[in-house]
């Protein structure tokens, strides 16, 4: 065990060598519930397939914030050992959007009570800029009036290991870091996608039947960029109806609130920053809605929870 852990360690720190510039993904609070987004090993890890349509409109009340909209499925396949799953998503932040599709495959490895993926997925990404859009405290500079776009193919490594009372994540995005846009004129420098880190793990401990708690952690980064990390704490009544909340070092606190009625799915964040830019924004929202469609075969055996 001790062992497995440290290859699973090293593997995820082993491609981290290269110059960042700042954060290139979109931004989930609730990637618990579609974490198929940050680690493609979780394709086929659950004993259902899930369906998951999220929206998240980040910082309400500025104009050109940040808004996030996902649509993501994946599943077994076969005896059970291989998952596939795919995530459309765009992101869209003023004059500048990005529109993606991710197919993800996964092999999972089950041991006596635990179970090992590794998964990989080809990316797909259209970036956008509208220049007309674009405003400058120089008023002498001039870039356009036309909207750029740019397809750049890239891809995404992740390892999870796995069992039904605790998980240990591991991804890296970004892997080829492709440039999207050449420097223009000594205005912009080169547009260069860059490797996004992501490690997770959490547990559940079922205080009695009706009642379980679950801490976990997301920590991410960029290369020479700087380190964040979200800690997560919710609690769970008759494995139905959940509220919790998150604390995220840059500064900025998450309520969560969510129930599972049969297939259905239904939960909420709100993001709240107490950084200046608090004091002008109503906080974040993000809402997710899915589907959990039970697998006939019941081809997972080992999986961590069931919501």
């Amino acid at each position: 065990m001790i062992q497995l852990f440290k290859i699973f360690i090293l593997s995820f720190f082993i491609l981290n060598f290269s110059d960042l510039k700042s954060q290139q993904s979109p931004m989930y609070s609730q990637y618990m519930f579609n974490d198929i987004a940050i680690n493609p090993a979780l394709a086929g890890s659950t004993p259902y397939f899930p369906i998951r349509a999220s929206a998240r409109n980040q910082w309400s009340g500025f104009e050109g914030a940040p808004q996030t909209t996902t649509l993501s499925s994946h599943g077994s396949i076969l005896d059970g050992n291989i998952g596939i799953g795919a995530l459309l998503f765009q992101d869209e932040t003023g004059p500048v959007s990005q529109t993606g599709v991710q197919l993800a495959y996964s092999y999972h490895i089950e041991f006596y009570n635990s179970a090992l993926s590794l998964g990989l997925a080809g990316i797909g990404y259209n970036y956008s800029l509208k220049e007309n859009e674009l405003e400058f405290h120089q008023t002498e500079t001039q870039i356009g009036n036309m909207t750029y776009n740019s397809f750049v193919p890239d891809a995404a490594f992740g390892l999870y290991y796995y069992s039904e009372n605790f998980y240990l994540g591991a991804s890296v995005y970004q892997l080829f870091q492709n440039t999207f846009r050449e420097s223009i004129r000594d205005v912009f420098g080169e547009n260069k996608g860059v490797r996004h880190y992501f490690l997770s793990a959490g547990l559940i401990k079922e205080i009695n039947q009706g009642l379980s708690l679950e801490p976990s952690v997301l920590i991410k980064t960029i290369d020479a960029g700087p380190l964040q990390a979200d800690f997560n704490f919710k609690v769970f009544f008759n494995n139905s109806f959940w509220t919790g909340a998150s604390f995220r070092t840059d500064k900025s606190a998450i309520a969560l609130l969510g129930f599972q009625l049969g297939v259905l799915h239904i939960s909420y964040a709100f993001d709240y920053s107490f950084t200046s830019i608090g004091q002008y924004s109503s906080g974040t929202h993000e809402i997710s809605v899915g589907l959990n469609l039970p697998d006939p075969r019941n081809r997972r055996h080992i999986y961590y929870w069931n919501y």
